[in-house]
C-alpha cells in the first residue's frame, strides 16, 4: 500500500480513479453515488474499501459497523428487492461511529428492476454522510436515471509491467513465473493474485487451454468429448453461465494468441506459457486452410461474440458451447 497524506491506497494499477477519489478527499468534494465500472478482477472492490475506510478514517483491516456491502446470493442470477431494502434500511440506521455509512453494491448490474427502482428513491433523496458504490462491469446495463445521479469512474486493464511488479514486490514470485502471470492476467491483476494463490486452478485453466487448442483438428464426435471435459455443467444456472463465459473468453484469448503469432508478435500473447503449443496448433491450421488462417480465426471470433450474446439471451450454456466447438 502506498500512503499519501494520512490516506492508504492498493497498489495495483488504476492511478486516474485513485488520484480523483484522493482529491475528493483532500477537498471534501465527496458525490452521494459512485459507480466504478470496468471488467473484472481489475480491482473495484479493492479501491471502494479502500475509498470506504479512507473516508471514515477506519483502520485498513477488521470489522466496520459503518460499512455494508449488497452482492447476488450464490446461484442467483439476480439482487431480489427485499435484499436491496434491507440494504437501504441498513444505511438509514445512525452511524455507529458518527462518521460516514458507506453502502457498496458488487454486481449492481443484477439488481433486478424492482431493487433499481428502490436504489432508485434513495438516490433521490440523498442522506447526509451516506456514500453508495456501485461496482459494475458495464455502466451501460444501469438505468439511465441511475447513471445520471452517480459519479462514474472507469478501471482499465493494468499494464504488464504493473502486474508483473506488483507480484514481484508484494508476493516475491520469481520473476520468470511472475511474467506468465501477468501475461495470461491480460491486465486484470486481482487474477493474477488469484492464480498465484491457487495454483490447482492455475494447472486447471491450462490443462483446459491445452484441450482447447485441440479442437481445430479434431472431428466434430471428438470435439464434443473435449469440450464435456472443460466444462460438464449442462444447467441453466448462474454458474453455468459464469463459467461458460470463462470459457469463451479462454477461447478468444487463445485466437487472438494465434492471430499474433501469425504477425509475429510473440511477445504480446496473454498464454506466454503455452506458446509452443499455440505455435503447433498455428501449424496446424496453416495445413488445413493455407492462405485463410487470418480469415478463419477472424471468422472464430465473431462466433465468440455471438456466443455471449445467446448466453445473455439465456440459451443453455453447454448448448452455446457446443455449437462454437462444432463450428471450430
Amino acid at each position: 500500500m502506498t500512503k499519501t497524506k494520512k490516506h492508504f491506497w492498493p497498489d495495483i494499477g488504476n492511478q486516474v480513479s485513485i488520484s480523483f477519489l484522493e482529491r475528493s478527499l483532500q477537498n471534501d468534494k465527496l458525490a452521494q453515488t459512485y459507480i466504478f465500472t470496468g471488467p473484472s478482477d481489475l480491482g473495484k472492490f479493492t479501491v471502494a474499501l479502500a475509498f470506504a475506510r479512507n473516508l471514515q478514517g477506519a483502520p485498513q483491516e477488521g470489522f466496520n459497523s459503518d460499512l455494508h456491502i449488497l452482492q447476488p446470493e450464490e446461484e442467483k442470477k439476480s439482487i431480489s428487492i427485499e435484499a436491496t431494502r434491507e440494504f437501504i434500511k441498513t444505511l438509514n440506521l445512525s452511524s455507529f461511529s458518527n462518521s460516514y455509512k458507506i453502502g457498496i453494491i458488487r454486481k449492481a448490474d443484477l439488481l433486478s428492476p424492482a431493487a433499481q427502482s428502490a436504489l432508485l428513491k434513495t438516490l433521490e433523496e440523498p442522506r447526509e454522510k451516506v456514500v453508495i458504490i456501485l461496482l459494475v462491469a458495464d455502466q451501460d446495463n444501469l438505468p439511465a436515471t441511475v447513471l445520471s445521479r452517480s459519479q462514474i469512474l472507469y478501471f482499465h486493464p493494468v499494464a504488464n509491467q504493473i502486474i508483473y511488479d506488483y507480484l514481484i514486490s508484494t508476493y516475491q514470485v520469481n520473476r520468470s513465473f511472475a511474467k506468465d502471470l501477468a501475461s495470461l492476467s491480460l491486465g486484470r491483476p486481482l487474477l493474477a493474485v488469484k492464480l498465484l494463490q491457487k495454483p490447482e486452478e492455475y494447472q486447471d485453466y491450462l490443462q483446459k487451454a491445452q484441450q482447447a487448442l485441440t479442437i481445430p483438428s479434431l472431428n466434430i464426435n471428438e470435439r464434443l468429448v473435449v469440450l464435456n471435459q472443460i466444462f460438464k455443467d449442462k444447467t441453466w444456472s448462474k454458474q453455468a453461465l459464469d463459467s461458460a463465459t470463462n470459457v469463451l473468453a479462454m477461447f478468444e484469448g487463445l485466437l487472438r494468441d494465434l492471430l499474433l503469432l501469425s504477425w509475429g508478435n510473440q511477445d504480446r500473447i496473454q498464454h506466454s506459457v503455452l506458446r509452443p503449443e499455440l505455435e503447433e496448433a498455428l501449424v496446424v491450421m496453416k495445413e488445413r486452410f493455407a492462405d485463410d488462417v487470418l480469415l478463419i480465426i477472424l471468422k472464430r471470433l465473431k462466433l465468440i461474440a455471438q456466443a455471449r450474446e445467446y448466453l445473455r439471451s439465456n440459451l443453455n450454456p453447454h448448448l452455446v458451447l457446443e455449437q462454437i466447438v462444432i463450428n471450430f
